[in-house]
């Protein structure tokens, strides 16, 4: 079986929104993959379905889709569902993975704690929740500024301020926070006196390095492509030497997926410490990567279909006086309805719980 995917919402560096984390306008980032054997059989189904439809575009693009043919994108989903094709979403609420960042580089940083095990996980996720319903977005955006020109001085003034907030929190997961932070700008002087300038690096995300050498520090795609492949190496049990993964093209990003792929590839999942319950980082084949025009490949475009639907369905439950939804909520219905958690098949959002538990009445993490 061959894995087709695609994105939707701006994959750009996340720590180059602005002030008002805006992110461009696009706040969410959606990546989607689909498994599929006889891509000729695909493309046959979705021929017929135009004809249905009257839709004569070349390429089957979402935003045309939604805007003239919205029951073609439902007869798409169902075509998904139908055939029982296995199918990997995620959803990355961009705020929210600011809040992860904050947490897992200051709050929770692996300079002197390396492994996690379920519960430091846990508490991790409560931190995170906690950053994203709570801390202003002039404390946040000054995470984001830290990492333009980052240093151990800039760095430790970034503690300084976020202690500043903390410290002044009455409620007891905010009195964690303080305190975590405290001992974490400690071991970032600690640090300092053992290695120098370059302490720092222990309490930032890790950049990428783009096309013109510039350093990329948060991509969401980066963190969903490497989950989408553990939970494909999980419902293939392992099987993946003889799979292709078929990737839209990306001008600016198809390095760093490279780059994400042979990461994931080189991981030692066991030293992690902590094996995530819907994936398996622990590769023992790995599958090729290769990028098509979306025009070139009906796999793609469907790939495409699912994470625009799926980007939009989530975007519209932020907007309190969201127009109607019913096409984005049916499509997301019925791909719920054929998920199986326990083959890591179905959407995973990367979002608070508390939206999680509105939209899907999740319990737990």
């Amino acid at each position: 079986m061959d894995y087709y995917l695609d994105e939707s919402g701006n994959t750009g560096d996340l720590s180059r929104t602005n002030a008002e984390l805006t992110f461009g306008g696009q706040p969410v980032f959606s990546l989607a993959a689909i498994g599929i054997d006889d891509e000729l059989k695909l493309t046959t189904e979705l021929e017929s379905l135009r004809k249905k439809h009257n839709v004569k575009a070349e390429e089957l693009k979402l935003s045309q889709i939604l805007k003239k043919k919205p029951e073609f994108a439902l007869d798409a989903v169902e075509l998904i569902a139908k055939n029982k094709h296995p199918f990997f979403i995620e959803i990355v609420d961009k705020k929210y993975q600011l809040a992860i960042s904050i947490t897992n580089a200051l709050v929770m940083p692996s300079v002197f704690a390396p492994t996690q095990d379920e519960k430091s996980v846990y508490v991790m996720n409560v931190f995170a929740d906690y950053i994203y319903h709570n801390f202003p977005d002039d404390i946040i955006f000054s995470f984001v500024q830290t990492m333009d020109g980052p240093s151990n001085e800039r760095t430790d003034l970034l503690f300084d301020k976020l202690i500043s907030y903390t410290k002044n929190l009455r409620d007891e997961v905010g009195k964690a926070l303080a305190t975590m932070l405290i001992e974490s700008k400690d071991d970032l002087k600690t640090a300092s006196e053992m290695e120098g300038a370059i302490a720092y690096k222990h309490f930032l995300p890790i950049p990428d390095i783009g096309k013109r050498d510039q350093e990329v520090w948060i991509l969401p795609n980066f963190g969903s492509f490497t989950n989408i492949y553990a939970r494909i190496n999980l419902q293939s049990k392992g099987k993946l030497d003889d799979s292709k993964f078929i990737h839209d093209t990306q001008a600016h990003f198809d390095e760093i997926t490279e780059h994400a792929k042979s990461q994931m590839e080189g991981l030692d999942a066991d030293r992690m410490g902590y094996h995530p319950p819907y994936s398996d980082y622990n590769l023992t084949e790995n599958a090729n990567l290769f990028f098509r025009k979306s025009h070139e490949s009906t796999g793609v475009q469907l790939a495409d279909i699912m994470a625009g639907l799926s980007m939009r369905w989530y975007l519209s439950h932020l907007d309190k006086d969201r127009p109607d939804t019913f096409v984005l909520d049916e499509a997301i219905r019925m791909l719920y309805n054929c998920s199986d958690a326990r083959i890591g098949t179905g959407i995973n959002l990367v979002a608070p719980h508390s939206k999680a538990i509105e939209l899907f009445g999740a319990d737990g993490y």
